[in-house]
């Protein structure tokens, strides 16, 4: 499992754990970690936790991501233990143990990874969420479903581990582990 801690004004220090998968950070909402500071942009950095170890990619931000003060570009760099990551002001140190818990078994868009998949192109073999694929109306009331990569045809997704309720397992697990930061901290 990784952690990041959030060094907080006043001592005061927030634990955050990330799972295998990939994390959003930013201001706005539909990030997994919403981080309330003005010098964070809305959509700032994705770290990604895989078996090999935490890597970050900076969301062309404004203010910038930085690992120990060295400027982070879109090419993922590693996270180490001890490292400060800093978004704008907001500085995070990597807590890192050697073992990330599996990802959720539903699996997510091709084009938006935290979104499960409903749909899989017949050419290409992507999948993903349904508003990803292009609708188009055909004479007589049939829709054709297009894949936004290929324009192949889609087809809903016919293996979905855990079914219908691992779909809504999934989905209501990340909504319930989303994270809201105040930066400087709020007392409780």
């Amino acid at each position: 499992m990784a952690k990041l801690v959030v060094k907080g004004p006043n001592g005061r220090d927030e634990v955050l754990t990330l799972k295998e998968g990939v994390h959003r950070f930013g201001r706005s909402s539909t990030n997994e970690f919403v981080v309330f500071d003005s010098t964070v942009s809305r959509f700032h950095c994705e770290i990604e936790v895989r078996p090999d170890g935490m890597w970050v990619r900076d969301l062309d931000s404004a203010n910038g991501t930085f690992v120990d003060d060295v400027p982070v570009g879109s090419e993922p760099v590693q996270l180490r233990k001890g490292q400060v990551l800093r978004l704008g002001d907001v500085r995070m140190e990597v807590r890192d143990a050697p073992e990330a818990p599996p990802a959720d078994q539903v699996p997510m868009c091709s084009i938006h990874p935290t979104f499960p998949a409903s749909m899989e192109c017949t050419q290409c073999h992507r999948i993903f969420c349904g508003s990803c694929v292009h609708l188009i109306r055909r004479v007589g009331g049939q829709y054709l479903r297009l894949c936004p990569v290929c324009s192949g045809p889609c087809v809903p997704l016919t293996v979905v581990p855990g079914g219908a309720k691992g779909l809504l397992r999934g989905m209501m697990d990340r909504l319930l582990k989303k994270r809201t930061l105040r930066h400087p901290f709020q007392g409780e």
